[in-house]
């Protein structure tokens, strides 16, 4: 099965240096990934994807549509993600409140949906923030129910948030503590944290 990196890189007008050097690899090793002459490592496969946004099944050739992972939300759409994460450059992660027809920082002061003029995302576009979680965010019956998360702050602190994340263990349905002593309580999952099933990296 061919893959499609080369395809990939040509849709989003990147030059075979230019890709390389986003993904810290010599423009050879690019070359023979894209020409199937060396097989591409797992790490680099999804530093791929969100380099270019399309899914790793897209690239690999298993996937015959070119799915854009990270695409800006319809405002208008806001109204039907009450209580969901959503991202912006500005503020990093927010929570979608509909009574209030705001935005939730992570220190529970609001933005009013017109008052954010940037484009808001789903998942971040690539590269401009380190989110590791894999997947869809757990609702909290989800997280009750596992002995291991992977957790990620809700903050507009990318420093913060580089240094809160990771695997974290579940205590008596009330918190979630990581090894260092960093604790995120229930009552303020999906405004001060969220949490996911598996990473994006071996840890």
């Amino acid at each position: 099965m061919q893959n499609r990196f080369k395809e990939a890189r040509n849709i989003r007008r990147l030059s075979a240096v230019e890709l390389a050097e986003k993904l810290n690899v010599h423009q050879t090793t690019l070359t023979n990934w894209e020409l199937g002459k060396r097989q591409i490592t797992p790490d680099k496969l999804l530093q791929l994807a969100e380099i270019l946004e399309f899914t790793t099944d897209y690239l690999l050739g298993k996937d015959s549509e070119q799915v854009k992972l990270a695409i800006p939300v319809d405002k208008k759409s806001l109204l039907v993600l009450h209580g969901q994460p959503v991202w912006t450059s500005s503020h990093g992660w927010m929570l979608v409140n509909i009574v209030e027809k705001a935005f939730v920082l992570y220190d529970l002061s609001l933005i009013p949906f017109d008052k954010i003029r940037e484009p808001v995302y789903l998942i971040p576009p690539a590269m401009s923030v380190s989110l590791r979680g894999a997947g869809k965010p757990m609702d909290m019956d989800s997280v009750l129910n596992c002995e291991r998360i992977w957790v990620e702050p809700v903050s507009s602190d990318l420093k913060l948030s580089g240094e809160l994340r990771g695997w974290y263990s579940v205590y008596e349905r009330r918190l979630a503590q990581n090894e260092f002593g960093n604790r995120f309580y229930m009552d303020t999952y999906g405004v001060k944290w969220i949490a996911f099933e598996n990473c994006l990296e071996k840890v």
